[in-house]
C-alpha cells in the first residue's frame, strides 16, 4: 500500500470524504470537525476533504519538517543524515559529531574526559538506542521501531521522560562522582576560565589574580564542607606559609586563600560553583571570625556576603565552622593525598 492509501485508510487517518456532519445546527464537512479536534491536521484546499497532518509536525510523511522527507537535509537520503556516510562521525551536520552543533556533549561544555561518552543518558552514547549513529538504530528517526521516532515512548519531549526523569540528561543526579586525578584536572582546565569571568562580575578585588596564586592542591578534590563541590586551594604570596600545612603558624595580616569550585554531574558534564574567600585583617577587625573576612561569590558574580560588609550575617556559618580549627588559625589543610608537593 502506497503513502497516499495509508493516509487515507482507516488505520491511519479516519477520513470520510464527502460526508458532513451536523454540530450544533450547522453542516460542517468532516475535515473541518476532524480540525478541530486535531490541532495537527489541516484540510488540503479545492473540493477535497482530505485531511493531511500540519506541514511542521515532525510525524508529517510529507511535511518539509520530518526528518524522514526528501526535502530535509537530515532525511535518509540527505548529504546531512547523521547516518549517511558523506557526513562522517565528525561532521558538521552531524548532531553526534564532535564539533556539531547540536551535540550536548560538543566542545561548549565541558565534559569530564571518558564520563559523557559512556553515560547511557547521553544521546551520543554508543549503547544509546536513541543515539542517531548507534549500531541500531535504522538511520529513519520516523519508523515506527525506532526509539527516536518523534512521535514514540522515548521522544525526549513525551511524559515518560520529563525533564527530572532518568532519560534527560541533563537532570540532576545525587550520586557522589569519584574521578581521577587526570579527569579532575581535565575539567577544572575546560572550565576554570568561565569560572574566573563569572566571578569577575562581583567586582571583587581579588578575582582577576587569585588563579595566578601558588596552588596548594595537586588536584580539584571533593569538599564536604562546601557542599560536596570539587575545589583547589589558592593562597597569595602573603599567604605563602599555607604550603607548610599544620607547621604553618598563624597567617600573618594580608594572606588571602581562595577555593574556587566546580560540580560534576553523572553524565560527565561540569558545572560552575561558588568562589570562597579568606581575608586575614588587622587586629581586632572581627574576635568571632579571628579577625578573617570571609568572601563567598556566586558563579553568576553575586555575592552571597562579606563578614563585616553588606549580608555580613549570612558568612555566619563560615566563621562557625572554621572556629573548630583555632590551633590553626582557622584554616583547613587539605589531605595529604591532594597536596602539591
Amino acid at each position: 500500500m502506497d503513502l497516499r492509501k495509508k493516509l487515507l485508510s482507516g488505520t491511519v487517518i479516519p477520513v470520510v470524504i464527502g460526508i458532513s456532519v451536523a454540530v450544533g445546527g450547522v453542516v460542517q464537512p468532516a475535515s473541518a470537525a476532524f480540525e478541530s479536534e486535531n490541532p495537527t491536521a489541516i484540510p488540503r484546499g479545492g473540493d477535497s476533504a482530505e485531511i493531511l497532518f500540519a506541514a511542521c509536525n515532525p510525524c508529517s510523511p510529507c511535511g518539509p519538517c520530518n526528518p524522514c522527507a526528501a526535502a530535509n537535509p537530515c532525511g535518509p537520503c540527505g548529504a546531512c543524515n547523521p547516518c549517511a556516510a558523506a557526513c562522517g562521525p565528525c561532521g558538521a551536520c552531524n548532531p553526534c559529531g564532535p564539533c556539531g552543533a547540536c551535540n550536548p556533549c560538543a566542545a561548549a561544555d565541558c565534559v569530564v574526559p571518558g564520563m559523557g561518552a559512556c553515560n547511557p543518558c547521553n544521546p551520543c552514547a554508543a549503547k544509546n538506542p536513541c543515539n542517531p549513529c548507534g549500531a541500531c538504530n535504522t538511520c529513519n528517526p520516523c519508523a515506527a521501531k525506532n526509539p527516536c521516532n518523534p512521535c514514540g515512548a522515548c521522544n525526549p519531549c513525551a511524559a515518560a521522560c520529563g525533564a527530572c526523569g532518568a532519560c534527560n540528561p541533563c537532570a540532576a543526579g545525587d550520586d557522589e562522582i569519584e574521578l581521577s586525578a587526570a579527569q579532575a584536572n581535565a575539567a577544572y582546565a575546560c572550565i576554570k576560565g568561565s569560572l574566573k569571568a563569572g566571578y569577575a562580575k562581583s567586582g571583587n578585588e581579588w578575582v582577576q589574580a587569585y588563579q595566578s596564586w601558588t596552588n596548594y592542591a595537586a588536584q580539584p578534590y571533593v569538599s564536604g564542607t562546601h557542599g560536596g563541590r570539587f575545589v583547589n586551594n589558592y593562597a597569595n604570596a602573603r599567604g605563602s606559609n599555607y604550603g607548610l600545612f599544620e607547621n604553618a603558624g598563624p597567617a600573618p595580616e594580608g594572606t588571602v586563600l581562595a577555593k574556587d569550585s566546580f560540580k560534576v554531574k553523572p553524565n560527565g558534564k561540569v558545572s560552575a560553583g561558588p568562589l570562597f574567600l579568606m581575608e586575614k585583617m588587622a587586629a581586632g577587625f572581627n574576635t568571632e571570625s579571628m579577625d578573617w573576612r570571609y568572601t563567598l561569590i556566586l558563579p553568576n558574580g553575586r555575592i552571597l556576603g562579606t563578614t563585616g560588609g553588606k549580608d555580613s550575617a549570612k558568612m555566619g556559618f563560615c566563621a562557625e565552622c572554621h572556629a573548630v580549627m583555632e590551633d590553626q588559625d582557622s584554616r583547613f589543610y587539605l589531605d595529604e593525598d591532594y597536596r602539591r608537593q
